[in-house]
């Protein structure tokens, strides 16, 4: 295969920062073929690779995770600057998360941002996802893209996206089995190989996970099996097929008020006992692309399949959701690299579209029980975008990127419900289009430091989720269905990433205009409300990330430490006024220290801190405080092959809270508000890896 490497002049490593800092990078280009000397970060080890460059700002490697314990999916991607994340129950189940503000207010299922396998949206058509149904352990890398960064995969999510990155590369057969034990009945499993035969990679990979729980009612349990096909065709394309299925099925603990939660952290409440909220999955995913790549062209292309079966009983206030769902992806992109009047150009095109099926039933919750139907709806999705792209080198040190998209989407609701249930009331249909532009600059003020600026505007269109809502009172619910307008944002990012010696950073600073921001409302029990379109918001923030390479020699000491400062709040509302948004902490981050020995002895030792008062309610009237938490981690690595370690997470056993199941409106009696999740007490793990 020909490489950029091969033909394009030693000035190409600005084009391949362009490419780093701008939207649309194909992640099906291979990393080592793009030569620069910017940094670029792999969060566990935040070490610059001058000469093996993901396109990205930030990757999270496997080899990052050696000598680890992955048990959340904070612990897997959580530490990205610029992502908020805040774990819910301590174990797999869907978190709260969001990339600059953008899908904080979801739940029960989250939208906002898109989690993608190999480019693919794991979740449905109409942007709703389960992150439950992701098993990190699987990538060789898991890439972050941060905002309009994730147009070309995600079209219609504002916050951004995260890609598993599973393509195995052609070389010597990898086996690895690895085995972790610990608190609260925790017990995990991963086997992976690689078969190369020929040209062709083969890979499979199991995974299982199991946990009691830290609190009653939170055990937890889930199969992920994966494998893949790679082949390279004799002076021409590359071809991949792969197979990902997984069923999680997990207890809901469900919400406490404050004083609870602080005080008996582990209980549940009565309503839990008697409903027995709980969530089972099946997700089946088959993926097929095509890639080829010469000195001054590059193609991807490919389609995918999503099945997805979801049984959810939640509180007996909104029922028993069961669901069966279908999503067709198809995604295709072409660069091409020329020269005008003596100016060069990278232009690509780029196109995706998704239509998903999906037929929702709601039954009332009796007491644990399925009980009668009072829902049945068909739901149809389309999400479709063009874009063109134009890298233009200006000058040896400066680069400018200029873009826009095309977005249509559908959202069609058909009431199903028989006629002697009740009135049809759910029938509802949202069609709309944009435009979107980017565009951005970057400068290269040296080898080794750049400095970019970037606008963009975007749109994301409401989920089904947010376009129900369940009314009445147990025994008598009903559905209805609202219209809801597409959530806007304009945004304005300004940054600069770079080394110096034994240093390195990554500073970006953001503030995005956002008009009928979509803000899906709990009430004083945590149960949902709906979804209301917002009057004018702002989303500010600064997202860092910083390390110094203390020692580099045979012992090795590093320190790197990641932070996001963010202010969400409401533009002169005539009810909240200022208000911050409900549910955004404003500071979070990480630092951790860790020392190598050359024996193959290792430690580390790691603080996450969550900074100031948390509101609750958008009227700011209660909120709940920061925390520190500190993790400790020491392990041995053997031969190059065994690899043991010890990790203890929350050292110092600190009660805190986790986050909350939604967000209020106003809160009335804040004593007897019952949405806050208590964080996860002192846990230890045992882990031993073995890999050839």
């Amino acid at each position: 295969m020909s490489t950029l490497r091969s033909t394009l002049p030693p000035s190409a490593a600005l084009w391949c920062a362009v490419a780093l800092l701008t939207p649309g990078r194909a992640s099906a280009q291979p990393a080592s073929d793009l030569p620069t000397r910017l940094p670029v970060f792999s969060v566990e080890e935040n070490a610059p690779r001058a000469d093996d460059v993901t396109r990205l700002p930030f990757a999270i490697t496997r080899a990052s995770r050696d000598g680890h314990s992955v048990t959340t999916l904070m612990d897997a991607i959580g530490r990205a600057p610029g992502v908020i994340m805040q774990e819910s129950f301590g174990g797999f189940e869907p978190p709260r998360l969001s990339i600059r503000g953008s899908g904080l207010q979801s739940a029960p299922s989250s939208r906002g941002v898109a989690l993608l396998l190999d480019g693919y949206p794991l979740g449905l058509a109409d942007g709703s996802f389960n992150s439950a149904l992701v098993e990190p352990q699987i990538a060789d890398r898991i890439e972050v893209y941060l905002g309009n960064a994730s147009s070309r995969y995600a079209p219609a999510a504002l916050g951004g996206a995260f890609s598993l990155i599973t393509t195995p590369a052609p070389g010597p057969s990898v086996t690895a089995l690895r085995a972790e034990a610990g608190s609260f009945g925790a017990f995990r499993l991963l086997a992976t190989g690689d078969v190369t035969r020929a040209d062709t990679v083969l890979r499979g990979t199991a995974a299982f996970t199991r946990q009691d729980g830290y609190r009653e009612h939170s055990s937890q349990e889930r199969s992920t099996f994966f494998a893949s096909a790679r082949y390279p065709f004799p002076g021409g394309p590359e071809a991949t097929v792969s197979l990902y299925h997984t069923r999680p099925v997990y207890d809901v603990p469900g919400p406490l008020t404050l004083a609870v939660a602080q005080a008996a952290p582990r209980t549940v409440t009565s309503d839990v006992l008697r409903d027995q909220p709980r969530r089972e999955s099946d997700t089946t995913q088959v993926n097929a692309q095509l890639m080829r790549q010469t000195s001054t062209l590059l193609f991807d292309g490919g389609v995918s399949w999503l099945h997805t079966d979801d049984w959810f009983r939640q509180l007996r206030a909104n029922g028993t959701s069961d669901s069966a769902s279908d999503d067709l992806t198809f995604r295709a992109s072409a660069g091409r690299r020329f020269e005008i009047g003596g100016g060069e150009h990278f232009l690509q095109l780029a196109t995706t579209a998704s239509r998903g099926w999906r037929d929702l039933r709601r039954f009332v919750n009796d007491s644990g029980a399925t009980g009668a139907l009072f829902g049945h709806d068909g739901l149809a999705a389309t999400t479709a975008a063009v874009e063109a792209e134009d890298i233009i080198r200006l000058r040896d040190n400066l680069a400018m990127t200029a873009g826009v998209s095309a977005l249509v989407v559908r959202r069609d609701i058909a009431d199903r419900l028989p006629s002697d249930a009740g009135p049809a009331n759910t029938t509802e249909a949202l069609h709309s289009s944009a435009v979107q532009p980017h565009v951005r600059l970057l400068w290269g003020a040296r080898s080794d430091v750049a400095f970019f600026v970037g606008f963009s505007r975007a749109i994301e269109p409401p989920t089904f989720d947010d376009m129900f809502v369940v009314a009445g009172s147990y025994p008598n619910l009903a559905r209805r269905s609202q219209t809801l307008a597409n959530q806007r944002s304009t945004t304005w990012e300004i940054g600069s990433m770079g080394t110096r010696g034994p240093l390195g950073w990554d500073v970006v600073a953001y503030h995005g205009d956002w008009t009928n921001e979509i803000l899906r409302l709990a009430d004083a029990s945590g149960l949902p409300r709906g979804a209301v379109n917002a009057g004018p918001t702002r989303h500010l923030g600064l997202e860092t990330s910083a390390y110094w390479r203390i020692l580099d020699g045979h012992h090795r000491l590093k320190l790197v430490a990641t932070a996001a400062w963010s202010r969400f709040y409401f533009d002169h509302d005539p009810v909240y006024g200022r208000n911050r948004l409900a549910g955004a902490p404003p500071h979070q981050g990480s630092a951790k220290l860790s020392y190598e020995h050359p024996s193959g002895f290792f430690a580390a030792t790691m603080l996450d801190w969550t900074a100031g008062p948390t509101p609750v309610d958008h009227g700011n009237r209660l909120s709940y405080p920061g925390h520190v938490l500190t993790n400790l981690r020491v392990g041995w690595r053997h031969d190059k092959q065994w690899t043991a370690f010890a990790e203890v997470k929350n050292l110092l056993d600190r009660q805190h809270i986790a986050s909350t199941a939604g967000v209020l409106d106003l809160v009335r009696n804040p004593a007897a508000t019952s949405v806050f999740l208590p964080g996860v007490g002192r846990a230890f793990t045992l882990g031993l890896e073995w890999h050839r």
